[in-house]
């Protein structure tokens, strides 16, 4: 049976724990019925590993002293089989609004920080969504993501999800191919919360400072961008599928602001490296895709072109303010359009994003209503993307988005140039 050493030790104890080769931490409350079956995939994982190593587990907790709830194991293993011991840290408070299974800044901060006082060679983080762990994270998963950083061969490995056709469409048209164009690597995921990181990352995201604003408070750490624009090597770990999480009770400008608002504020922040960037390339991927059982009904769109309808009606002002006259002309032709004919070109959708991004810099309108401004256009955007996947098949959708990231990549001058001279008039 495998001993789960109980620790008792508060983060400024922690020392005492002694080095370890692998530190996994999961940055939030996992009830007991879910932390004994998540320990035992973790030892199940260590026994598939290239070399052994030994772990230690983070869990968050609100009093370091607290010994965490279901630790303790029934099951056979034998006595080879490797002990996991455990840590607390404190877990930072909760933002009221903002989307529950965002990752926490501050709060990889502290992991990090952690990790280099035990010498880890590397860093798990498990994310914030439990039914992940509980339904589709399996040992042999786990060993994707684990092996390629702590034998020292990556720095960042990054989640890959199987995710259906309409599932996580703000990360397929804004935030991968955003990123891809910015920094040259194919990370289809990089908001993804299941990650692993080399030591070499530890002193780069304890010293990463996410600026604030109101809506995001320290939130989404772009490791992703952290790595390519400090040269790191980074690949990605085909973990399967993924349900989509809950964000009910969320407005869609406020998921837009939480989403890509901080992706925003990193184009500022890293300006200078990504201006020299020019193309991408593959992002390295361990394991096999997994087979898409997708149902193929079709999506219907009245209701999105509507929104894209009344916004033009009724926001042309507070575009004008961001979007220059060629794309307002381009709009308004769209606004003829039926819904079955409904068609937004790919350059005309990154140009628009390009557009948002230095308006987002420039404070040309107050950022709360700048992404209210992106709503409609996004909901547009998702209209022609579904018009197309309904007349094409779900088969065509992953070509699809590659198509957009592309497209993103080619209009990059277009925003070297806006976001060098945005007084400049371009037509």
């Amino acid at each position: 049976m495998a001993e789960l050493e109980a620790l008792q030790e508060s983060k400024q104890e922690s020392p005492e724990v002694g080095p370890t080769d692998l530190l996994m931490a999961i940055p939030a409350p996992l009830r007991s019925n879910l932390l004994t079956p998540a320990v035992q995939k973790i030892l199940q994982a260590m026994k598939l590993l290239s070399s052994p190593c030994q772990v230690v587990l983070a869990l968050p907790g609100e009093h370091p002293q607290d010994e965490p709830a279901g630790l303790a194991l029934s099951g056979d293993e034998p006595a080879s089989q490797p002990s996991v011991r455990y840590v607390n840290y404190p877990l930072q408070a909760t933002v009221p609004g903002i989307i529950p299974w965002l990752p926490n800044a501050a709060t990889y901060r502290e992991v990090a920080r952690l990790a280099t006082t035990l010498q880890a060679r590397a860093c798990t983080l498990l994310g914030t969504d439990t039914g992940f762990i509980r339904d589709s994270l399996t040992p042999e998963k786990l060993t994707l993501l684990v092996d390629p950083a702590i034998g020292g061969s990556f720095d960042l490995v990054m989640p890959l999800y199987a995710s259906q056709a309409f599932d996580d469409l703000v990360n397929k048209s804004i935030l991968y191919p955003l990123t891809r164009s910015l920094y040259g690597h194919r990370v289809q995921n990089p908001l993804g919360t299941e990650v692993q990181i080399s030591s070499k990352m530890f002193p780069v995201i304890a010293a990463n400072v996410v600026r604030d604003s109101s809506q995001q408070q320290g939130r989404l750490p772009w490791l992703a961008t952290l790595a390519a624009s400090r040269n790191l090597k980074i690949c990605q770990a085909q973990l399967g599928a993924r349900r989509p999480s809950s964000a009910d009770g969320i407005e869609l400008s406020d998921a837009l602001a939480q989403l890509t608002g901080p992706l925003f504020l990193d184009m500022e922040d890293n300006a200078a490296f990504w201006q020299r960037i020019r193309g991408s390339h593959d992002a390295p991927i361990f394991g096999t895709a997994s087979t898409s059982t997708e149902a193929t009904d079709t999506v219907d769109v009245r209701h999105m072109v509507e929104a894209f309808l009344l916004g033009e009606r009724n926001l042309r002002d507070f575009w004008a303010l961001i979007l220059p006259p060629v794309t307002l002309l381009e709009l308004k032709k769209l606004s003829r359009l039926s819904p079955d004919e409904f068609h937004m070109p790919d350059t005309l959708w990154a140009r628009i994003v390009y557009d948002f991004a230095l308006a987002h810099r420039l404070r040309n309108i107050h950022r709360t209503h700048l992404f209210g401004a992106l709503t409609p256009l996004y909901l547009g955007w998702v209209a022609s993307y579904a018009v197309e996947i309904n007349q094409s098949g779900i088969a065509a959708a992953q070509q699809r988005i590659e198509q957009l990231a592309r497209t993103y990549e080619s209009e990059k001058p277009y925003l070297l140039s806006r976001w060098r001279w945005p007084d400049r008039f371009h037509p």
